[in-house]
């Protein structure tokens, strides 16, 4: 048999044996396909809200260790954005006067001046909002963290895409690090994801 063809059969080979390699790298943790879960994240004052693929609002997501997640996230003020959302997940989002409810129940009451008033100077003056997915129980920025802080500004006119693999078992934390006013400190979701 002459080089030529050794070379040639070789090559074949190698091509069929990279061929059907690529097929299983492509459902590994990490690579372009294969997300195991689809999570969207609402950004508010002073607040996130956290929906699933169905439109059902969720607490806390659960997911396996090597799970890949994927994480679009919004400012609910930034009305293009929201609008280029599918249309189950812009009718789970709760109108103004539900958040600020929410708000009032988590958020201790100022030493001065009024909740409301204060809240509507932060929509005026504080209108964005980021996200970062930390270790809960952690310094922000520290070690481990999941996602770091993507700008969720007012003005998007599309939302944030990301995706996570979900290598450290752990409780994680959904967390504001752009200041927005009073409310700030308190724009956290302690352990709103958890890998086991």
């Amino acid at each position: 048999m002459s080089p030529t063809v050794q070379r040639r059969e070789f090559l074949t080979a190698l091509g069929a044996g990279l061929a059907s390699l690529s097929g299983c790298v492509g459902n590994l943790p990490g690579s372009s396909g294969g997300v195991d879960r689809t999570i969207y994240v609402g950004a508010y004052h002073w607040g996130f809200i956290i929906v699933d693929e169905s439109g059902e609002e969720q607490d806390r997501i659960r997911l396996q260790r090597n799970d890949v997640l994927r994480v679009v996230s919004f400012n609910t003020l930034a009305s293009q954005a929201v609008q280029s959302l599918p249309a189950s997940i812009r009718d789970a989002l709760p109108d103004h006067e539900a958040l600020e409810e929410r708000n009032e129940e988590r958020i201790p009451a100022p030493a001065d001046g009024d909740f409301h008033e204060l809240l509507e100077e932060a929509n005026e003056q504080y209108p964005d909002h980021s996200l970062a997915i930390t270790p809960s129980g952690q310094v922000h920025m520290g070690g481990g963290m999941m996602m770091h802080p993507v700008a969720l500004p007012q003005n998007a006119t599309r939302p944030i895409i990301r995706q996570l693999g979900a290598t450290q078992r752990g409780d994680y934390t959904l967390s504001c690090l752009t200041y927005c006013g009073y409310g700030h400190p308190y724009m956290e979701i302690d352990g709103g994801i958890v890998i086991r």
